[in-house]
């Protein structure tokens, strides 16, 4: 019985500390405007790389919290768009570009946290 206590305990440890802190208002705001100008960067960085209107990155992004590789969804978007593959050049520095957008927003979520 202890043992399985001592389990239970361990537990609620690791995901109570594996859940994200909840937001207080202002880093929520500070997180949407955030992630709003995150993500206008990157569409405009993949654009250019691709030559295609920014429109055509946006359809690929996700829309709200997917799990989901959006660099290689914006690839499909871009590559379906115009009707050819992307050069592996082209196809590296859209994943550069979505690794960034990642680390960016993990960025702007510990700063909301502070907030």
């Amino acid at each position: 019985m202890k043992a399985l206590m001592m389990g239970l305990a361990l537990c609620l440890t690791v995901f109570s500390a594996a859940a994200a802190p909840l937001l207080s208002p202002a880093g929520i705001a500070y997180m949407k405007a955030e992630q709003n100008r995150i993500d206008r960067q990157f569409a405009t960085r993949a654009a250019q790389v691709a030559g295609v209107p920014e429109s055509v990155v946006h359809k690929g992004m996700p829309q709200g919290p997917r799990i989901t590789d959006t660099g290689r969804r914006v690839i499909q978007a871009i590559e379906q768009h115009t009707g050819k593959a992307l050069s592996d050049a082209q196809r590296e520095q859209i994943q550069v570009a979505d690794d960034e957008r990642k680390s960016a927003i993990s960025r702007a979520r510990e700063e909301a946290e502070r907030r």
